[in-house]
Protein backbone atom coordinates (compact mmCIF):
# COMPACT_ATOMS: atom_id res chain seq x y z
CA UNK A 1 0.00 0.00 0.00
CA UNK A 2 1.10 3.04 -0.77
CA UNK A 3 2.42 6.03 1.64
CA UNK A 4 0.02 9.11 1.78
CA UNK A 5 2.16 12.08 2.69
CA UNK A 6 0.64 15.25 3.87
CA UNK A 7 1.57 16.92 0.30
CA UNK A 8 -0.90 14.81 -1.24
CA UNK A 9 -3.62 15.53 1.39
CA UNK A 10 -3.02 19.44 2.37
CA UNK A 11 -3.36 17.80 5.92
CA UNK A 12 -0.43 18.54 7.91
CA UNK A 13 -0.19 17.96 11.47
CA UNK A 14 -1.27 20.77 13.60
CA UNK A 15 0.47 23.30 15.19
CA UNK A 16 0.62 24.10 18.94
CA UNK A 17 0.58 28.08 19.75
CA UNK A 18 1.05 29.00 23.06
CA UNK A 19 0.50 32.78 24.41
CA UNK A 20 4.57 32.72 26.49
CA UNK A 21 4.55 35.67 24.49
CA UNK A 22 3.10 38.12 22.10
CA UNK A 23 4.56 36.50 18.89
CA UNK A 24 0.40 35.08 18.12
CA UNK A 25 -0.85 38.49 20.11
CA UNK A 26 -2.48 41.24 17.95
CA UNK A 27 -5.37 42.99 20.23
CA UNK A 28 -6.21 42.05 23.72
CA UNK A 29 -9.42 43.88 25.14
CA UNK A 30 -11.29 42.86 28.82
CA UNK A 31 -8.49 39.69 29.19
CA UNK A 32 -5.91 38.99 31.73
CA UNK A 33 -2.69 36.79 31.68
CA UNK A 34 -3.16 33.99 33.93
CA UNK A 35 -0.01 32.00 35.34
CA UNK A 36 -0.42 28.23 36.37
CA UNK A 37 0.02 27.51 40.03
CA UNK A 38 1.58 23.79 39.64
CA UNK A 39 -0.27 21.35 41.89
CA UNK A 40 2.19 19.77 44.36
CA UNK A 41 1.40 15.81 44.45
CA UNK A 42 0.71 13.48 47.61
CA UNK A 43 0.96 15.65 50.83
CA UNK A 44 3.43 17.36 49.28
CA UNK A 45 6.48 16.09 50.96
CA UNK A 46 10.01 14.98 48.67
CA UNK A 47 9.45 12.06 46.27
CA UNK A 48 12.72 11.31 47.12
CA UNK A 49 15.39 11.71 50.57
CA UNK A 50 17.42 10.10 52.18
CA UNK A 51 16.61 6.63 53.59
CA UNK A 52 19.69 4.53 53.46
CA UNK A 53 22.55 4.78 55.32
CA UNK A 54 25.07 5.37 52.21
CA UNK A 55 22.74 8.02 51.42
CA UNK A 56 24.06 10.28 54.52
CA UNK A 57 21.42 13.25 55.45
CA UNK A 58 20.84 14.95 51.87
CA UNK A 59 19.94 14.66 48.71
CA UNK A 60 21.40 17.35 46.15
CA UNK A 61 19.91 17.82 42.63
CA UNK A 62 20.13 19.63 39.81
CA UNK A 63 18.83 18.16 36.56
CA UNK A 64 19.55 14.08 37.21
CA UNK A 65 16.03 13.03 36.36
CA UNK A 66 14.90 11.95 32.85
CA UNK A 67 12.18 9.82 31.31
CA UNK A 68 12.79 6.74 29.34
CA UNK A 69 10.66 6.18 26.75
CA UNK A 70 11.63 3.10 26.10
CA UNK A 71 11.78 1.38 29.19
CA UNK A 72 8.32 3.98 30.50
CA UNK A 73 9.70 4.92 33.44
CA UNK A 74 11.91 7.87 35.23
CA UNK A 75 15.54 7.32 35.94
CA UNK A 76 17.29 9.51 38.85
CA UNK A 77 21.06 10.19 39.16
CA UNK A 78 21.49 11.86 42.45
CA UNK A 79 24.23 12.64 44.64
CA UNK A 80 23.70 12.16 48.91
CA UNK A 81 25.69 14.24 51.26
CA UNK A 82 27.28 12.19 53.77
CA UNK A 83 29.31 14.07 56.69
CA UNK A 84 30.51 11.05 58.00
CA UNK A 85 33.06 11.03 54.16
CA UNK A 86 36.76 12.14 54.90
CA UNK A 87 38.22 14.97 53.85
CA UNK A 88 39.11 15.86 50.01
CA UNK A 89 41.20 18.06 48.64
CA UNK A 90 37.94 19.95 46.68
CA UNK A 91 35.54 19.63 49.88
CA UNK A 92 33.16 17.42 48.82
CA UNK A 93 31.24 14.76 50.88
CA UNK A 94 29.31 12.71 48.04
CA UNK A 95 28.12 9.60 46.84
CA UNK A 96 26.37 9.04 43.53
CA UNK A 97 23.28 6.90 43.39
CA UNK A 98 20.74 5.59 41.39
CA UNK A 99 16.82 5.37 41.78
CA UNK A 100 13.89 4.74 39.43
CA UNK A 101 9.87 4.91 39.17
CA UNK A 102 7.06 4.11 36.71
CA UNK A 103 5.19 7.29 38.09
CA UNK A 104 7.57 10.01 39.40
CA UNK A 105 6.06 9.11 42.86
CA UNK A 106 6.92 6.10 44.35
CA UNK A 107 10.68 5.22 43.69
CA UNK A 108 12.97 2.04 43.98
CA UNK A 109 16.39 1.93 44.97
CA UNK A 110 17.82 -1.34 42.64
CA UNK A 111 20.63 -3.20 44.52
CA UNK A 112 23.37 -2.62 41.49
CA UNK A 113 26.49 -4.70 43.35
CA UNK A 114 28.57 -1.94 41.55
CA UNK A 115 30.48 -0.32 45.15
CA UNK A 116 31.45 -1.29 48.18
CA UNK A 117 29.89 0.52 51.05
CA UNK A 118 30.65 -0.93 54.59
CA UNK A 119 31.92 -4.19 53.00
CA UNK A 120 28.54 -4.61 50.88
CA UNK A 121 27.81 -3.77 47.06
CA UNK A 122 24.61 -4.03 48.00
CA UNK A 123 23.11 -1.13 47.02
CA UNK A 124 22.07 1.80 44.43
CA UNK A 125 25.50 3.53 44.05
CA UNK A 126 27.06 4.34 40.65
CA UNK A 127 30.02 3.26 39.47
CA UNK A 128 33.42 5.80 38.19
CA UNK A 129 35.81 3.68 36.21
CA UNK A 130 37.83 6.59 36.03
CA UNK A 131 36.65 9.36 38.42
CA UNK A 132 35.84 9.25 42.08
CA UNK A 133 32.84 8.79 43.89
CA UNK A 134 32.40 12.77 44.59
CA UNK A 135 32.74 13.53 40.86
CA UNK A 136 30.55 16.56 39.80
CA UNK A 137 29.96 14.42 36.73
CA UNK A 138 26.37 13.68 36.40
CA UNK A 139 24.62 17.15 37.44
CA UNK A 140 22.46 16.33 33.55
CA UNK A 141 22.43 13.38 32.29
CA UNK A 142 20.96 12.40 28.44
CA UNK A 143 19.87 9.37 26.79
CA UNK A 144 20.92 10.06 23.47
CA UNK A 145 19.09 7.58 20.60
CA UNK A 146 21.12 8.80 17.95
CA UNK A 147 24.60 7.56 19.10
CA UNK A 148 25.96 5.21 17.25
CA UNK A 149 28.44 4.17 19.98
CA UNK A 150 26.92 1.75 22.73
CA UNK A 151 29.10 2.87 25.01
CA UNK A 152 27.99 6.48 24.65
CA UNK A 153 24.42 5.97 24.96
CA UNK A 154 24.12 7.92 28.14
CA UNK A 155 25.90 11.41 28.49
CA UNK A 156 26.58 13.25 31.15
CA UNK A 157 27.95 16.80 31.93
CA UNK A 158 28.59 19.36 34.71
CA UNK A 159 30.89 21.53 36.73
CA UNK A 160 33.71 19.38 38.46
CA UNK A 161 36.99 19.32 40.71
CA UNK A 162 39.08 16.82 40.92
CA UNK A 163 42.85 16.16 41.65
CA UNK A 164 44.28 16.91 38.59
CA UNK A 165 45.52 14.39 36.34
CA UNK A 166 48.54 14.44 34.24
CA UNK A 167 48.09 15.86 31.05
CA UNK A 168 45.32 18.40 32.63
CA UNK A 169 46.12 21.97 33.53
CA UNK A 170 44.95 24.30 36.18
CA UNK A 171 43.79 27.51 36.71
CA UNK A 172 45.03 30.71 39.43
CA UNK A 173 43.24 33.27 40.79
CA UNK A 174 43.19 36.84 38.71
CA UNK A 175 46.93 37.62 40.47
CA UNK A 176 48.57 34.45 39.35
CA UNK A 177 49.95 32.06 41.25
CA UNK A 178 48.79 33.34 44.72
CA UNK A 179 48.70 31.69 48.18
CA UNK A 180 45.04 29.86 46.87
CA UNK A 181 46.77 28.33 43.70
CA UNK A 182 50.11 26.82 46.20
CA UNK A 183 47.64 25.61 48.67
CA UNK A 184 44.75 24.10 46.77
CA UNK A 185 44.91 25.73 42.47
CA UNK A 186 48.22 23.64 41.74
CA UNK A 187 46.43 20.45 42.89
CA UNK A 188 42.94 20.05 40.85
CA UNK A 189 41.85 20.69 38.12
CA UNK A 190 38.19 22.73 37.55
CA UNK A 191 35.59 22.83 34.98
CA UNK A 192 33.12 21.66 32.94
CA UNK A 193 33.91 17.75 32.19
CA UNK A 194 31.39 15.30 29.98
CA UNK A 195 31.02 11.64 30.40
CA UNK A 196 29.40 8.61 28.99
CA UNK A 197 27.97 5.35 29.94
CA UNK A 198 26.70 2.44 28.44
CA UNK A 199 23.64 2.33 30.73
CA UNK A 200 23.67 5.05 32.95
CA UNK A 201 25.52 2.74 35.96
CA UNK A 202 29.05 2.77 35.05
CA UNK A 203 30.81 5.76 34.02
CA UNK A 204 33.99 6.99 32.56
CA UNK A 205 34.98 10.39 32.72
CA UNK A 206 36.32 11.76 29.20
CA UNK A 207 39.93 13.17 29.73
CA UNK A 208 39.97 16.79 29.80
CA UNK A 209 37.77 19.64 30.46
CA UNK A 210 34.96 21.04 27.99
CA UNK A 211 35.01 24.42 29.85
CA UNK A 212 37.50 26.08 31.90
CA UNK A 213 36.24 27.19 35.54
CA UNK A 214 38.42 30.20 35.34
CA UNK A 215 35.98 31.08 32.56
CA UNK A 216 32.78 29.43 33.17
CA UNK A 217 30.99 29.60 36.37
CA UNK A 218 29.09 26.43 38.50
CA UNK A 219 25.52 25.63 37.38
CA UNK A 220 25.70 24.52 33.80
CA UNK A 221 22.32 22.93 33.25
CA UNK A 222 21.91 20.54 30.30
CA UNK A 223 18.73 21.86 27.86
CA UNK A 224 19.17 18.65 25.26
CA UNK A 225 19.65 18.08 21.83
CA UNK A 226 17.37 20.25 19.54
CA UNK A 227 16.40 18.65 16.24
CA UNK A 228 15.83 21.58 14.73
CA UNK A 229 19.21 23.39 15.06
CA UNK A 230 21.03 19.59 14.96
CA UNK A 231 22.88 21.31 18.29
CA UNK A 232 23.23 20.44 21.94
CA UNK A 233 22.04 23.14 23.90
CA UNK A 234 23.56 24.30 27.38
CA UNK A 235 22.88 27.18 29.43
CA UNK A 236 26.01 28.02 31.33
CA UNK A 237 27.09 30.73 33.37
CA UNK A 238 30.21 32.73 31.83
CA UNK A 239 32.19 34.11 34.78
CA UNK A 240 31.80 37.35 36.31
CA UNK A 241 33.98 38.94 39.43
CA UNK A 242 32.98 39.25 41.85
CA UNK A 243 30.85 36.48 41.91
CA UNK A 244 27.67 37.85 39.63
CA UNK A 245 25.13 35.01 38.40
CA UNK A 246 23.59 36.09 34.78
CA UNK A 247 22.39 32.99 31.93
CA UNK A 248 24.28 32.52 28.89
CA UNK A 249 23.87 29.89 25.87
CA UNK A 250 26.19 26.81 24.51
CA UNK A 251 25.91 24.99 21.66
CA UNK A 252 27.65 21.82 20.42
CA UNK A 253 27.87 19.55 17.50
CA UNK A 254 29.36 16.59 18.91
CA UNK A 255 28.75 17.45 22.67
CA UNK A 256 32.09 17.68 23.42
CA UNK A 257 33.54 20.66 21.29
CA UNK A 258 31.08 24.14 22.97
CA UNK A 259 30.65 27.06 22.00
CA UNK A 260 31.57 29.95 24.67
CA UNK A 261 28.46 31.04 25.66
CA UNK A 262 26.13 34.28 24.97
CA UNK A 263 24.88 35.86 27.21
CA UNK A 264 20.80 35.44 26.96
CA UNK A 265 19.31 36.30 30.50
CA UNK A 266 20.31 39.07 32.53
CA UNK A 267 18.88 41.13 35.69
CA UNK A 268 17.40 43.89 33.52
CA UNK A 269 15.97 47.25 35.66
CA UNK A 270 12.92 45.38 37.17
CA UNK A 271 14.93 43.16 39.21
CA UNK A 272 15.72 44.50 42.60
CA UNK A 273 19.14 45.48 42.94
CA UNK A 274 20.84 42.28 44.07
CA UNK A 275 19.14 39.87 41.65
CA UNK A 276 21.21 37.17 40.25
CA UNK A 277 20.28 34.33 37.89
CA UNK A 278 21.25 31.03 39.79
CA UNK A 279 20.03 28.33 37.28
CA UNK A 280 18.24 27.84 33.81
CA UNK A 281 15.96 24.77 33.69
CA UNK A 282 14.33 24.08 30.21
CA UNK A 283 12.19 21.79 27.88
CA UNK A 284 11.14 21.80 24.08
CA UNK A 285 7.94 24.13 23.44
CA UNK A 286 5.80 22.68 20.93
CA UNK A 287 5.26 25.60 19.08
CA UNK A 288 9.15 25.60 18.65
CA UNK A 289 10.89 27.39 21.27
CA UNK A 290 12.32 27.05 25.03
CA UNK A 291 10.64 27.12 28.40
CA UNK A 292 12.37 27.85 30.96
CA UNK A 293 12.14 28.32 34.70
CA UNK A 294 14.67 30.47 35.80
CA UNK A 295 16.70 30.18 39.52
CA UNK A 296 15.90 34.22 40.80
CA UNK A 297 18.15 34.28 44.00
CA UNK A 298 18.64 37.83 46.24
CA UNK A 299 15.92 38.63 47.42
CA UNK A 300 12.59 37.49 49.62
CA UNK A 301 8.99 38.29 48.90
CA UNK A 302 6.95 39.05 51.85
CA UNK A 303 4.49 36.61 50.40
CA UNK A 304 7.07 33.86 49.18
CA UNK A 305 9.06 31.63 52.10
CA UNK A 306 11.81 30.76 49.77
CA UNK A 307 14.44 33.33 50.33
CA UNK A 308 17.33 31.70 48.49
CA UNK A 309 16.02 30.66 44.55
CA UNK A 310 12.63 31.73 43.37
CA UNK A 311 11.53 29.96 40.16
CA UNK A 312 9.95 32.80 37.62
CA UNK A 313 8.46 31.37 34.00
CA UNK A 314 10.65 32.80 30.74
CA UNK A 315 10.96 31.88 27.49
CA UNK A 316 12.86 32.43 24.15
CA UNK A 317 12.18 31.40 20.63
CA UNK A 318 15.85 31.23 19.61
CA UNK A 319 17.55 30.44 22.82
CA UNK A 320 19.27 34.04 23.29
CA UNK A 321 16.42 36.62 23.42
CA UNK A 322 14.31 35.73 26.78
CA UNK A 323 10.63 37.12 27.51
CA UNK A 324 10.10 37.49 31.53
CA UNK A 325 6.47 35.77 31.30
CA UNK A 326 6.02 36.69 34.54
CA UNK A 327 8.13 37.68 38.07
CA UNK A 328 5.30 36.10 39.92
CA UNK A 329 7.28 32.80 41.36
CA UNK A 330 6.24 30.19 39.35
CA UNK A 331 6.53 27.15 41.81
CA UNK A 332 5.87 27.83 45.22
CA UNK A 333 6.92 25.75 48.63
CA UNK A 334 4.62 22.69 49.00
CA UNK A 335 2.61 24.21 52.08
CA UNK A 336 3.08 27.21 54.70
CA UNK A 337 6.30 27.65 56.43
CA UNK A 338 7.60 25.31 57.87
CA UNK A 339 7.68 23.33 55.43
CA UNK A 340 11.05 21.00 54.14
CA UNK A 341 10.89 23.11 51.14
CA UNK A 342 10.70 26.61 52.29
CA UNK A 343 14.35 27.64 51.92
CA UNK A 344 15.08 26.85 48.05
CA UNK A 345 13.26 25.51 45.59
CA UNK A 346 15.62 24.67 42.09
CA UNK A 347 13.40 23.19 39.13
CA UNK A 348 15.16 20.40 36.72
CA UNK A 349 14.17 20.57 33.31
CA UNK A 350 10.36 20.18 33.02
CA UNK A 351 9.31 16.50 31.90
CA UNK A 352 6.21 15.78 29.53
CA UNK A 353 4.92 12.24 29.75
CA UNK A 354 1.65 12.13 27.87
CA UNK A 355 -0.58 14.96 29.50
CA UNK A 356 1.28 15.92 32.08
CA UNK A 357 3.86 17.54 32.57
CA UNK A 358 6.42 16.96 36.04
CA UNK A 359 8.46 19.85 37.38
CA UNK A 360 10.66 17.52 39.89
CA UNK A 361 12.96 19.98 42.11
CA UNK A 362 15.66 20.31 44.38
CA UNK A 363 14.34 21.81 47.71
CA UNK A 364 15.74 22.45 50.90
CA UNK A 365 14.49 23.92 54.18
CA UNK A 366 15.80 27.33 55.23
CA UNK A 367 18.84 25.84 56.51
CA UNK A 368 22.73 25.87 55.09
CA UNK A 369 24.89 22.50 55.71
CA UNK A 370 22.37 19.48 55.66
CA UNK A 371 22.33 17.68 58.87
CA UNK A 372 22.59 20.88 60.56
CA UNK A 373 20.46 23.04 62.41
CA UNK A 374 18.76 25.91 60.29
CA UNK A 375 18.02 29.25 60.67
CA UNK A 376 15.91 29.58 63.63
CA UNK A 377 17.48 26.80 65.37
CA UNK A 378 14.67 24.53 65.68
CA UNK A 379 15.03 22.21 62.95
CA UNK A 380 17.85 20.13 60.94
CA UNK A 381 18.43 21.46 57.63
CA UNK A 382 16.87 18.49 55.26
CA UNK A 383 16.62 18.74 51.06
CA UNK A 384 15.25 16.04 48.76
CA UNK A 385 13.72 15.72 45.32
CA UNK A 386 10.19 17.21 44.93
CA UNK A 387 7.29 16.82 42.58
CA UNK A 388 4.73 19.53 41.17
CA UNK A 389 2.73 18.86 38.28
CA UNK A 390 0.63 20.87 35.48
CA UNK A 391 -1.27 20.02 32.58
CA UNK A 392 0.05 19.74 29.24
CA UNK A 393 1.03 23.23 27.76
CA UNK A 394 -0.93 24.64 30.94
CA UNK A 395 1.98 27.17 31.55
CA UNK A 396 0.25 30.52 31.33
CA UNK A 397 -3.76 31.59 29.96
CA UNK A 398 -5.60 34.41 28.63
CA UNK A 399 -8.47 34.37 30.87
CA UNK A 400 -11.51 37.18 31.63
CA UNK A 401 -10.57 39.74 33.80
CA UNK A 402 -13.79 39.90 35.87
CA UNK A 403 -16.25 37.46 36.61
CA UNK A 404 -19.48 37.58 34.04
CA UNK A 405 -17.51 39.90 31.43
CA UNK A 406 -16.39 38.91 27.91
CA UNK A 407 -13.52 39.71 26.92
CA UNK A 408 -11.18 39.10 23.16
CA UNK A 409 -8.47 37.66 21.88
CA UNK A 410 -6.94 38.49 18.17
CA UNK A 411 -4.43 36.87 16.98
CA UNK A 412 -1.73 37.82 14.59
CA UNK A 413 -1.67 36.60 10.50
CA UNK A 414 -1.22 31.93 11.57
CA UNK A 415 -0.31 30.25 8.98
CA UNK A 416 -2.94 26.87 9.15
CA UNK A 417 -1.84 23.77 8.72
CA UNK A 418 -4.35 21.19 9.85
CA UNK A 419 -7.87 21.12 8.51
CA UNK A 420 -9.58 21.73 12.29
CA UNK A 421 -9.03 24.45 14.80
CA UNK A 422 -8.21 22.56 18.48
CA UNK A 423 -8.18 24.75 21.57
CA UNK A 424 -6.59 24.17 25.19
CA UNK A 425 -9.36 25.59 27.65
CA UNK A 426 -10.70 25.67 31.03
CA UNK A 427 -14.50 26.79 30.43
CA UNK A 428 -16.27 24.86 33.36
CA UNK A 429 -17.87 28.29 34.40
CA UNK A 430 -18.24 30.17 31.32
CA UNK A 431 -17.75 29.72 27.40
CA UNK A 432 -15.58 30.57 24.36
CA UNK A 433 -16.52 31.40 20.75
CA UNK A 434 -14.46 31.97 17.78
CA UNK A 435 -14.31 33.72 14.80
CA UNK A 436 -12.06 32.28 11.58
CA UNK A 437 -11.13 35.59 10.33
CA UNK A 438 -10.32 36.94 6.22
CA UNK A 439 -6.83 38.26 7.41
CA UNK A 440 -7.18 40.41 4.34
CA UNK A 441 -10.49 41.91 4.98
CA UNK A 442 -10.95 41.63 8.95
CA UNK A 443 -14.04 39.79 8.50
CA UNK A 444 -15.42 36.77 9.39
CA UNK A 445 -15.93 33.95 6.99
CA UNK A 446 -19.00 33.12 6.20
CA UNK A 447 -20.28 30.19 8.23
CA UNK A 448 -17.07 30.54 10.65
CA UNK A 449 -18.64 33.54 13.14
CA UNK A 450 -19.00 33.36 16.06
CA UNK A 451 -22.61 33.48 15.60
CA UNK A 452 -22.68 30.65 14.01
CA UNK A 453 -19.88 29.01 16.88
CA UNK A 454 -20.89 25.97 19.02
CA UNK A 455 -19.83 27.52 22.69
CA UNK A 456 -16.82 25.61 23.85
CA UNK A 457 -17.63 24.79 27.49
CA UNK A 458 -16.05 22.11 30.21
CA UNK A 459 -12.60 21.77 30.88
CA UNK A 460 -10.24 20.55 28.08
CA UNK A 461 -6.74 20.21 26.20
CA UNK A 462 -7.94 19.02 23.32
CA UNK A 463 -11.41 20.55 22.21
CA UNK A 464 -12.00 21.46 18.46
CA UNK A 465 -14.37 23.87 17.78
CA UNK A 466 -17.42 23.97 15.43
CA UNK A 467 -19.86 26.07 13.68
CA UNK A 468 -23.24 24.27 13.67
CA UNK A 469 -21.67 20.89 14.24
CA UNK A 470 -18.69 21.30 11.81
CA UNK A 471 -15.07 21.31 12.23
CA UNK A 472 -13.90 21.17 9.16
CA UNK A 473 -12.19 24.04 7.59
CA UNK A 474 -11.00 22.42 4.33
CA UNK A 475 -13.74 24.48 2.49
CA UNK A 476 -11.56 28.15 3.03
CA UNK A 477 -8.32 26.75 3.53
CA UNK A 478 -8.62 23.93 0.49
CA UNK A 479 -6.75 20.61 -0.08
CA UNK A 480 -4.07 18.93 -2.13
CA UNK A 481 -6.24 18.97 -5.04
CA UNK A 482 -8.43 22.37 -4.62
CA UNK A 483 -7.20 25.74 -4.38
CA UNK A 484 -8.62 27.75 -1.23
CA UNK A 485 -11.37 29.86 -0.78
CA UNK A 486 -9.76 32.54 1.62
CA UNK A 487 -5.97 30.99 1.99
CA UNK A 488 -4.46 29.22 4.97
CA UNK A 489 -3.47 32.44 6.53
CA UNK A 490 -6.30 33.02 8.98
CA UNK A 491 -6.83 35.34 12.01
CA UNK A 492 -8.57 33.72 14.94
CA UNK A 493 -10.94 36.02 16.90
CA UNK A 494 -11.82 34.28 20.63
CA UNK A 495 -14.44 35.43 22.75
CA UNK A 496 -14.66 34.12 26.26
CA UNK A 497 -16.33 34.78 28.98
CA UNK A 498 -15.56 32.97 32.81
CA UNK A 499 -13.14 30.98 30.89
CA UNK A 500 -8.91 30.61 30.32
CA UNK A 501 -7.36 30.13 27.23
CA UNK A 502 -4.25 27.82 26.84
CA UNK A 503 -3.37 27.34 23.50
CA UNK A 504 -4.65 26.99 19.87
CA UNK A 505 -3.66 24.17 17.54
CA UNK A 506 -4.24 24.20 13.88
Amino acid sequence: MNDVFPHDTGVYPPRTHLFLDDFYIREMSGVCRVLAKPAAVGNGGPVLEPEQPWEGVGLIGRNGILYDEDEKCFKCWYPCHDPMLPDTLVKSKRRWAYAVSADGINWERPSLGLTDYAGSTDNNLIHFENADEIVGLLWTVAKDPREPDPAKRYKAIGMDRHAVRPGEITWTGPDGEDAWYEESGRHFGCGVFVGYSPDGLTWRLKEGWAGSGALIMDGSILHGYDDRIRQWVLWQRPRIMPKYRAIGVSFSPDFETWSFPEFGLVPDEKDPGKAQFDALSSMASPDGGYIGILGVTGFVLEDFGVGGVIPQLVYSRDARVWTRVSRTPFMRPSGDSPTWDDGCIIAYNPIQVGDEIFLFYYGKNAGHIWGDPTFDGKRTTRSGIGLQKLPRDRWLGLGSCADGQEGTVLTSLISVAHNQLHINVDAKGGAIWVDVLDYQTGEPVPGYSSRECDPVTGDSLDHMVTWQGNGDLSPIIGTARRQPLVGRGLAFRFTMQDATLYAFMC
